[in-house]
């Protein structure tokens, strides 16, 4: 599908271009990946080493993960299943809608002699797999990017087996870079400050500048309704993630909570603000017996 690469210029666009000069834009893979520095799959491995700290101290997510047959959905360029291979896991298998991701995810993995992982192109909604078939899913930095993410719970609860659990950690679309952007645009919050159609023409603009533009512009935005949209994130706010867990019957919560930006504004979670300040949501679930199974 050819990639809309053209932009619309107003004072909009304009008034946040001349506002992100005043801003220093997070470190972000791809303009590493363009500098020649790291690869999207190295920086994809190292931030990997962070991910543990998002569950501790209720659970070792490097613990679980030994001696298991995991499921990694939204697995890249392949630097996170290849860490999970690294650290234990006896078998994975990385999913991704991307081909392009998935190819770079094999060679990554076959630098760091990691056999034992199966990389697929496949949506999370409906997944190629028998019931019954993983240990354990986790979806890191994922659930805010699928389109249906009611659909993805029951597909990873049909593929786990009875007691496997999924592992889920996301940042919420309030969250200072939640419109997930910053590659280019580095206010924070810059998605509740402008609209929608300015956030795109003006990313476009900004990312025209890059080497990789056209990668870019694909990844981050689609047709929706006839409209351009938005369509890498869903959106996803703390209240409806909650609203999900809470609506389905898929499976028994082990871990909830919120992590805060900063450690001095935890007290902020306890208010109606919490939105506006969590760093991440972090979910295991464990999957219940199918109804009328024996």
């Amino acid at each position: 599908m050819a990639v809309n690469m053209d932009y619309r210029d107003g004072i909009g666009v304009e008034t946040l271009i001349a506002l992100n000069k005043c801003f220093r834009r997070p470190v972000h893979p791809f303009n590493l990946e363009d500098e020649g520095k790291e690869t999207f799959a190295e920086w994809e491995f190292e931030q990997s080493k962070r991910l543990n700290t998002y569950y501790l101290p209720e659970i070792d997510l490097l613990n679980e993960i030994k001696g298991k047959t995991m499921l990694d959905i939204g697995a890249g360029g392949g630097g996170k299943t290849t860490f999970y291979a690294i650290n234990g896991a006896t078998r994975l298998t990385g999913i991704d809608t991307e081909e392009g991701f998935i190819n770079q995810a094999r060679e990554f993995a076959s630098s760091r002699n990691a056999a034992n992982i199966d990389f697929v192109v496949a949506d999370a909604e409906e997944m190629p797999f028998h019931d019954d078939s993983f240990d354990m899913c986790v979806m890191n930095d994922v659930f805010e990017h699928v389109s249906k993410p009611e659909a993805v719970l029951k597909e990873v609860h049909r593929v786990l087996k009875p007691g496997g659990k999924v592992f889920i950690n996301s940042p919420p679309y309030f969250h200072p870079y939640g419109a997930h952007l910053t590659d280019v645009i580095g206010i924070p919050y810059v998605h509740l400050l402008f609209p929608e159609p300015v956030l795109i023409n003006a990313y476009k603009k900004l990312a025209l500048t890059t080497k990789s533009a056209e990668k870019r512009i694909g990844l981050r935005f689609g047709i929706v309704d006839s409209r351009e949209q938005i369509t890498y994130i869903n959106k996803m706010t703390i209240a409806r993630f909650e609203r999900i867990i809470r609506n389905q019957r898929q499976f028994e919560t082990v871990l909830y909570k919120l992590i805060p930006l900063k450690h001095q504004g935890r007290f902020l979670l306890k208010t109606s603000l919490r939105e506006c300040f969590t760093k991440m949501l972090v979910y295991v679930g464990e999957k219940r017996p199918t109804v009328g199974a024996s």
